[in-house]
């Protein structure tokens, strides 16, 4: 799971949208990127984490038939 970081990083723009960030910044680091993102909005981070779920989800294959 993205873990919330307290610290503050140099960046101007949301690293979803691409806007501007007037406020304070939501800095989150997962295990899979080096750098951490950096969100403008919470709506903006919910839909990183919403993608970034589907993203980790296993893929399954298709159900096998009965053999007889």
């Amino acid at each position: 799971m993205p873990m919330q970081l307290d610290a503050h990083v140099n960046t101007l723009r949301c690293s979803w949208c691409g806007k501007i960030i007037h406020g304070d910044p939501i800095t989150v680091k997962t295990c899979c990127n080096n750098k951490p993102w950096v969100f403008c909005s919470k709506q903006c981070y919910n839909m990183w984490v919403r993608e970034w779920l589907r993203r980790q989800e296993q893929k399954t294959g298709e159900k096998r038939k009965t053999l007889l």
